[in-house]
C-alpha cells in the first residue's frame, strides 16, 4: 500500500480549520488507512463513477482520496454531506 501522503494546501488549510478532536482523528484514521486499508474502523469506500475513495473519519466527517502504488492524495474533507453530498 502506498506510504506517500500528499495533502494540497487547499485541504490542509480546511484540515486545520476544523475542531481539534476531528483533526486528531483524522490523523489517526490516515496511520490505519496506511497500515491497513481494509480495517473495519475505516469504512474504506470506492466511490462509484469515480477514481476516489472514501473514509470515515468520525460519523459526520469523511475524507475522499486518490491513491495509486506510491502515494494517498487527499482530495476533500468535511462533513458526509460536504464531501458526498448524501
Amino acid at each position: 500500500m502506498a506510504t506517500n501522503i500528499v495533502i494540497p494546501d487547499t485541504v490542509l488549510k480546511r484540515i486545520n480549520d476544523l475542531p481539534k478532536e476531528i483533526r486528531i482523528k483524522f490523523w489517526e484514521q490516515i496511520e490505519r488507512l496506511i497500515g491497513n486499508p481494509s480495517h473495519p474502523g475505516l469504512r474504506n469506500e470506492k466511490l462509484k463513477g469515480t477514481d476516489q475513495w472514501a473514509f470515515s473519519i468520525t460519523i459526520n466527517y469523511r475524507a475522499t482520496y486518490i491513491r495509486d502504488k506510491m502515494s494517498i492524495i487527499i482530495t476533500a474533507i468535511g462533513t458526509h454531506k460536504d464531501v458526498l453530498g448524501k
